[in-house]
């Protein structure tokens, strides 16, 4: 049972409304409930605290399926030669579910085209625990493309159908891929850059993969 499904039948367990839970929780109103609810966005650890205490369920209970999807997840950057690069490498390599990442596409503009499948000819020498699920990279040749990194570096991305508010993502937004930071606000999806922001419905675009890190090969 996923996160969502969990909120949901606690919800018809304890005859609460969303309305009535976002109140509880602190929030403005009941839409992130339901963004929860059908796993398009994730609670950060303060609302899980939250939701643990007004359910009287232990944290582990909304925890267990969210420890594969937020391991890395815009937590940290591996910025090569320096010793936390080093000493994450060597973590994740001993574990025995970790895998190189495939280096997918170059992306040089904000908004571009992504094969359906890819076929990686060439990987990058940095092993992530993705619990199986695909990793790939794409080399960032402007920052247009993504301006949180530099030009030259690796988006580390694995695929997934949800990310937390406020963290970056590969989303699919009027036919075309690009990589924006998705804030949750109301209804609404904030989509932005450090230097711009876009409203749009949820309908309005795809979740396809959340960031892990990003990666710069060695000069």
């Amino acid at each position: 049972m996923d996160l969502g499904q969990k909120i949901e039948k606690l919800l018809k367990l304890t005859s609460m409304t969303k309305v009535e839970l976002a109140r509880k929780l602190g929030l403005k109103d009941s839409s992130v409930i339901s963004h929860w609810v059908k796993n398009r966005f994730r609670p950060d650890r303060k609302n899980l605290q939250k939701l643990s205490i007004t359910f009287n369920k232990p944290l582990s209970y909304f925890e267990e399926d969210l420890k594969e999807n937020m391991s890395g997840e815009n937590s940290f950057e591996i910025r090569e030669g320096t010793s936390t690069a080093k000493s994450l490498y060597e973590l994740i390599s001993s574990l025995p579910s970790s895998k190189h990442i495939g280096i997918a596409m170059e992306i040089q503009s904000e908004f571009f085209d992504l094969p359906y499948t890819f076929e990686y000819e060439e990987f990058l020498p940095v092993m992530f625990d993705a619990k199986n699920k695909e990793t790939f990279a794409l080399k960032i040749k402007s920052k247009t493309a993504c301006p949180w990194s530099e030009k030259g570096e690796f988006a580390l991305f694995v695929k997934a159908e949800s990310v937390q508010s406020g963290k970056i993502a590969l989303i699919r937004y009027r036919n075309k891929y690009c990589i924006k930071k998705l804030t949750l606000e109301g209804e609404d999806i904030i989509l932005s850059t450090p230097t711009k922001e876009t409203k749009v419905s949820q309908n309005e675009i795809l979740i396809v993969a959340k960031l892990m890190a990003f990666y710069r090969r060695p000069q």
